[in-house]
């Protein structure tokens, strides 16, 4: 099984995207790491494990549609096109830029799903569906089967058609209800929004919490790159 993450970011957050993957290359053996981006290059040198995209052209989403102009980002929507964006990859790893990998990623990333086609720690519900809702900060997404069933064209639509609370979490909760298998809260340590831990593997600074604010987030921009 490869293993392959996937960051995305308007400029704004380059700086946090950087910090977060460094903390991920620090720690766990990757095969591929992707930052999708508004250019053509990165403004800082980067290990060769890491790949850029430019998304700025994207066409998925339209400008002026329901949840573009949000204090959300419109790459906060691409996760739901990663079926295509991807189209060589049937597994990958979703993190959000303002997440910490504290250790050894490897076992989320080799595990076993079970037929599952994401893999996410529980939340309580802040969105207004009526069921178990999981944030997807740290999403292991199985692109194979999203491809394969078609759903993924569907979180598309409803994204350009309704507003949702918080973008592409609500569209894979929507439609990948039954079908999501619960990490355990070390996998995505989101202080208030998931359940706590005494031994994250993953720290996610959401919510309340202004990441490049912290010390640890502050360390890892100066820090060299070091890959293992």
């Amino acid at each position: 099984m490869r293993r392959v993450a996937a960051y995305f970011a308007t400029r704004n957050y380059y700086r946090m995207m950087a910090a977060s993957a460094k903390s991920l290359l620090n720690h766990t053996r990757m095969d591929r790491v992707w930052f999708l981006i508004e250019d053509d290059d990165f403004p800082e040198d980067l290990p060769d494990v890491i790949r850029c995209k430019n998304v700025s052209g994207q066409t998925w989403f339209t400008p002026g549609g329901p949840n573009y102009g949000t204090h959300w980002t419109y790459t906060c929507l691409l996760p739901l096109a990663f079926p295509e964006i991807f189209p060589e990859e049937n597994r990958i790893l979703r993190l959000d830029d303002d997440v910490i990998i504290e250790k050894d990623i490897g076992p989320l990333l080799d595990m076993d799903m079970k037929g599952n086609v994401l893999a996410m720690v529980e939340e309580p519900v802040r969105s207004k569906f009526p069921f178990r809702y999981f944030n997807a900060g740290v999403a292991l997404m199985d692109l194979q089967q999203l491809r394969a069933s078609g759903r993924y064209r569907n979180m598309i639509d409803l994204a350009n058609r309704e507003k949702l609370t918080a973008m592409d979490q609500d569209a894979l909760n929507v439609f990948c209800q039954g079908e999501i298998l619960k990490l355990d809260p070390r996998w995505n340590d989101a202080g208030h929004i998931t359940e706590r831990t005494t031994d994250p593997y993953i720290t996610h600074y959401a919510g309340c919490r202004k990441p490049l604010g912290e010390k640890r987030f502050a360390e890892l921009e100066k820090a060299e790159w070091r890959v293992i």
